[in-house]
């Protein structure tokens, strides 16, 4: 067990000063970002195209592969700033504190077939992500992240964070304080449903999306759309050689920043322009006079290239977006709203971040326009999307792993549901009647209990964080039924130990109750057998030509997607059985027609497989090589092939089942099982 896995790097950000900042109880300021080791895991280099081919595509060369890393926002930003690697604009759309978990289908690879029921062949659902908060703890999580980010963006850089109504208003007065009231440039309000039914109020059809630049001169290129009818109807007026044109502004009142005051032929005003430019903008007959004495701009229609997007976004669709680009990915945003942010807010050869990547539609558009990415992202099936959406897109890039001593299952939130089933004799709160600071308990005697507190999978246990904890510790005195806390933590810092909480506690005078500190580390040594049991596969190998092998995958197992099968058979027969036994004759008719066929797996399991991947170069330094070529991955209605043709028998074969787990196996000995 690595008890203190990580290197600290101090935040350089002085405190915001001269505005108003957000106050709230337990509200922490963290000093630095934790550093851990960093491993490559896999390396994608798509084969390059012919020479010709590089002339015609015309884009400058990029610094450096792009790189995903699997791990927390945090760990990620300590990463980068530790290898001074900046970034020129980061687009994130962290969760939103929405109160809700989001899952994923899984689906069995049945190649169309009819044997499992309903036509998505799903098996049931598995949280992908959890957003259900307290919200000083969800704002404390993303100030934190927040701060990192400020710690590696580029000195001219920008920062746009989509949000919705729950949190967004928060998050702004963080954001102010992090990056700078001045750096605000604007709330954009992307219209994202076309309607939405909410008996008792105004449908919440939008969110919001931040947008803050580092510096005067930060990089914008004005996004132009398409003009509407009405707007064209407005250039009504003709010059002598036929050319239409409208009238436009050229004061700068309630404009951003100064204007020109000066008088022009009469007219005195502040100006958008200074009197040398107005004197040429006359010769060239742009100047239309009023009769009110005023001076407006001629805007000719045959010169201009369109609308000037604006702040509302209402012709972005999640439904009309690229069908081919979806990933059935929970929470995805359109290909397009991405194309324009990136678009607007950088050059071709620069640097894109995203430290929230789910499917990965920030790094594979990035990667279509010419930008170098990077993205990053705590959970195993969000790096799984976006890795294979990059492999498809032909990226070349780094599959990195944080090394912070913890295993996951799969992601933060399927870990936690799992991670309370270790602790022997655990109640939910609920059941103890605890308040919600606390996660749940262990009863004893006589209605006694030992209130529990897990400080979370992407937090650490902070001097700070400890004292906030001993508040909630003291209130407990005047309950006679505890006897005692355990403080559960992944992470903490090196001052942080058995004998610090026993001092704190002691020097507090407020509470006689013995506080117990366990590393998550130490459950999982014990329980990692049961918790993170391995697939397996039955692989055979033979010569079907020279220098060519075929290797056939016979059987593959999955305990967990059996037992899965098991729990999905029981409750759709119960539910069956009910429908006859309860219902009238109509229903028992209808219910009889779609009599449920319980699940079965093939003797091959190849339809509980998701991908397959080979890496034939066998580096010694354990890195796996991907090669395209040899991938395959099977679509909800499609099943992996199984049996493949090499030009060796020596490689090493990844499984990835339809959950999200994945194996590695070296090849055998030939013709051997």
């Amino acid at each position: 067990m690595i008890d203190q896995p990580y290197t600290p790097l101090p935040y350089t950000i002085p405190p915001a000063r001269g505005q108003a900042l957000l106050s709230f109880a337990g509200r922490r300021m963290p000093d630095h970002l934790p550093l851990f080791e960093v491993a490559k895991v896999e390396e994608i280099r798509p084969p390059q195209p012919e020479e010709s081919e590089l002339l015609l595509q015309d884009r400058p060369a990029l610094p450096a592969p792009g790189i995903l890393l699997h791990g927390d926002c945090l760990s990620a930003c300590a990463y980068l700033k530790a290898n001074n690697i900046r970034v020129d604009l980061v687009c994130i759309d962290p969760p939103f504190a929405s109160g809700a978990n989001y899952a994923k289908k899984i689906v069995m690879r049945n190649a169309g077939k009819s044997a499992i029921e309903g036509i998505s062949g799903s098996i049931g659902e598995e949280i992908m992500y959890g957003d259900i908060w307290q919200k000083e703890d969800y704002l404390n999580w993303l100030y934190e992240r927040l701060l990192a980010i400020r710690e590696i963006l580029s000195e001219t850089g920008s920062i746009y964070v989509h949000l919705d109504w729950h949190i967004g208003h928060y998050v702004k007065v963080l954001l102010d304080e992090v990056f700078g009231e001045h750096s605000f440039l604007n709330e954009i309000v992307w219209k994202r449903t076309t309607a939405h039914s909410d008996s008792r109020s105004f449908g919440m059809n939008h969110d919001v999306i931040f947008y803050y630049g580092m510096a005067e001169e930060f990089t914008f290129h004005p996004v132009l759309l398409e003009y509407d009818d009405t707007y064209l109807e407005r250039f009504n007026r003709t010059d002598k050689d036929g050319r239409k044109w409208a009238d436009g502004n050229l004061t700068a009142k309630g404009l951003k920043g100064s204007g020109y005051e000066y008088e022009y032929k009469g007219a005195k005003s502040l100006w958008r322009c200074p009197l040398e430019t107005m004197e040429r903008l006359d010769r060239e007959n742009r100047l239309h006079f009023t009769n009110t004495g005023g001076i407006r701009l001629k805007m000719y229609l045959d010169e201009l290239k369109g609308m000037p997007c604006q702040s509302v976004w209402d012709d972005i669709n999640p439904v009309n977006s690229q069908a081919s680009d979806r990933a059935d990915y929970a929470t995805q945003k359109p290909v397009e709203l991405l194309e324009r942010i990136i678009s607007a807010s950088s050059d071709e050869g620069m640097t894109v971040a995203d430290f929230f990547s789910g499917s990965g539609t920030t790094a594979t558009v990035a990667h279509k326009l010419g930008r170098r990415f990077i993205a990053s992202d705590i959970g195993l099936n969000a790096i799984q999307t976006t890795r294979d959406r990059l492999v498809a897109a032909g990226a070349a890039f780094d599959v990195l792993k944080i090394q912070d001593g913890i295993r996951l299952f799969r992601n933060p939130a399927q870990t936690m549901a799992k991670i309370f089933s270790l602790v022997e004799g655990y109640k939910r709160r609920e059941d103890l009647e605890l308040g919600e600071f606390w996660d749940g308990g262990l009863p004893g005697a006589s209605g006694r209990y030992i209130p529990i507190k897990f400080v979370g999978l992407q937090e650490r246990l902070t001097c700070e964080l400890v004292d906030y904890y001993i508040e909630e510790i003291c209130q407990l005195e005047t309950d006679e039924r505890a006897e005692g806390v355990r403080i559960l933590y992944a992470h903490r810092d090196s001052a942080v130990d058995q004998a610090y909480i026993d001092k704190r506690l002691r020097e507090s005078k407020r509470t006689s109750l013995k506080v117990e500190l366990i590393s998550l580390n130490q459950l999982l040594e014990k329980k990692a057998a049961s918790l993170f049991t391995p697939d397996s596969a039955i692989l055979e190998v033979k010569p079907v030509g020279k220098g060519t092998w075929e290797v056939t995958i016979q059987q593959f197992f999955s305990g967990y997607l059996h037992d899965k099968i098991e729990q999905f058979n029981t409750k759709r027969g119960k539910k069956s059985r009910t429908e006859l036994t309860e219902g009238g004759e109509e229903e028992m008719v209808e219910a009889l027609k779609t009599k449920f066929t319980p699940v079965t797996i093939s003797e091959s399991g190849l339809e509980l497989i998701e991908s397959i991947q080979f890496d034939t170069t066998l580096r010694d330094d354990g890195i796996w090589i991907s090669n395209a070529d040899l991938e395959d991955k099977a679509g909800v209605k499609q099943r992996v092939k199984g049996t493949y043709r090499l030009s060796t028998s020596k490689f090493r074969i990844k499984i990835r089942n339809i959950a999200g787990d994945e194996i590695v196996i070296d090849s055998p000995e030939l013709g051997m099982k």
